[in-house]
């Protein structure tokens, strides 16, 4: 009795564990392609420092303040020095895309990346089975060589909600 018990919950745990998967959108593909794209500009803040650190919780939240007042805005990131661990240094710049009410009443630094073309991923599907930034930078740079292009190394991400995540590449 006890092993069957243990077989139907194997059973039943293989059957529904690729259908929450696929509910969460696991298997969904990362959409690549081309846009022309004037040079990217940015208004936000830099964050230098380690992942624990309360200065990075204070630079998002400074930025989802100004996306509160501008419910229009979406939420940028570009990490410059990923760390690998809890305690290693990261750069990221966070920040929302140009815009002149904005630059006029927020003490923000603005950023610009110039560029005439990117390659835009787009990825649909629940944080807990997104793919990692390092499969989307790798899925980038291989539509990139296989289009016979090359980036700037440049990754940018736009949060549009909590289900979809555009990464942007300029190219060169």
């Amino acid at each position: 009795m006890k092993k069957t018990t243990i077989a139907i919950l194997i059973t039943v745990l293989l059957i529904t564990l690729p259908l929450f998967y696929w509910r969460l959108g696991g298997f969904n593909p990362i959409d690549i392609r081309i846009e022309n794209r004037e040079s990217i500009r940015l208004l936000g803040l830099t964050y230098r420092g380690t992942p624990q650190d309360a200065g990075m919780l204070g630079t998002f939240q400074r930025i989802e303040g100004v996306m509160s007042k501008y419910p229009e805005s979406k939420l940028h990131t570009i990490y410059y020095a990923e760390p690998a661990g809890k305690l290693d240094t990261l750069e990221v710049f966070v920040g929302v895309e140009f815009q002149e009410e904005i630059h006029e009443r927020e003490n923000l630094d603005s950023k610009i990346i110039a560029c005439s073309q990117v390659i835009v991923a787009v990825i649909e599907a629940h944080r807990l089975v997104m793919p990692s930034p390092e499969k989307v930078k790798s899925e980038i740079e291989s539509f990139a060589l296989n289009k016979n292009i090359s980036t700037q190394g440049l990754y940018l991400d736009k949060i549009i909600d909590d289900r979809r995540v555009e990464v942007i590449s300029p190219l060169r």
